[in-house]
């Protein structure tokens, strides 16, 4: 076995250890060249951070990983780890992931996070012999919804003010803790608003992107936070109202999907009555170092 840092492999190298290394993985994530370079940008995933492992010279699996300083702390992200099948459950996972912890002690990592799919026991069990520990749990959400379906935002007492995505960190509430690819800096072309109350206080804020059809009506929204300040029986119906106004004029149905919302967040708790349907399940893991 031999490991390399990605800086080191030629493209080709890596884009094999990456698509073998997911093959057969719960979820499709084969990528070209184009999507895995745009993914590495947009993430913010480092080439000198993240590592390849080569089995007698083939490319056999791979470890991606993003270092961001959030709240004064230096915070590393696992953007992915894959094993090509021949080599999965023979140690090559475990020697790979002491590798990368010693990235993160040069680096002076403050705390190593990463998510796995709540189904997937065999990387849950590896990130725990390593140390990490489950700290949330966390929903994919659906629902395709008709205008008609949802309350007038005139219902609701709280005034909406769009923001510029990189201002919600001055929040005193704004999530820190979020999912790597849900934090502001992940996503491009992403719109947000804050809620504020008649007095002028903040009540919540909610981060998304709108995905236009062919014709210019939105297609979908993908909501990556929605927050409140404080719990409340309102937010139920304040959720429903702020997501009527995500409506263009033009928009008669639009597909809402929440990405990683805490299972703990009184919004996804909100989305669920209203009729969301989970997709998907996965476990937040955190190791401090």
């Amino acid at each position: 076995m031999k490991i390399k840092k990605l800086s080191q492999c030629t493209l080709e190298e890596t884009l094999t250890a990456w698509n073998k290394g997911f093959t057969g993985y719960l979820v499709p994530v084969k990528m070209d060249v184009q999507a895995f370079m745009n993914r590495m940008a947009l993430e913010g995933l480092s080439p000198e951070k993240s590592i390849i492992a080569f089995m007698h010279g083939e490319p056999s699996g791979i470890i991606m990983t993003g270092i961001r300083e959030i709240d004064g702390r230096k915070i590393a992200w696992n953007g992915g780890t894959g094993i090509a099948p021949e080599y999965r459950g023979k140690g090559l996972a475990v020697a790979m992931m002491e590798e990368v912890m010693k990235i993160y002690k040069e680096e002076n990592v403050n705390i190593a996070v990463l998510e796995a799919i709540e189904k997937n026991e065999r990387a849950i069990q590896l990130y725990k012999k390593m140390g990490y520990e489950v700290t949330d749990h966390l929903l994919y959400l659906n629902k395709k919804v008709e205008r008609k379906e949802f309350k007038a935002f005139g219902n609701s007492e709280l005034l909406i003010k769009k923001v510029y995505p990189e201002q919600l960190k001055a929040l005193g509430f704004y999530d820190t803790e979020a999912a790597w690819q849900c934090q502001w800096e992940s996503v491009k072309f992403a719109e947000a608003a804050v809620f504020i109350s008649p007095e002028g206080n903040e009540k919540g804020y909610i981060f998304y992107k709108r995905v236009l059809d062919n014709g210019g009506h939105t297609d979908r929204i993908i909501i990556y936070q929605l927050k409140y300040s404080h719990n409340s029986t309102f937010i139920e119906d304040v959720t429903e109202s702020i997501l009527s106004t995500l409506f263009q004029d033009s928009d008669d149905r639009i597909d809402f999907t929440a990405v990683n919302i805490s299972a703990n967040n009184p919004s996804s708790k909100a989305l669920l009555k209203m009729g969301f349907e989970k997709k998907l399940g996965q476990v937040m893991m955190k190791k401090y170092l």
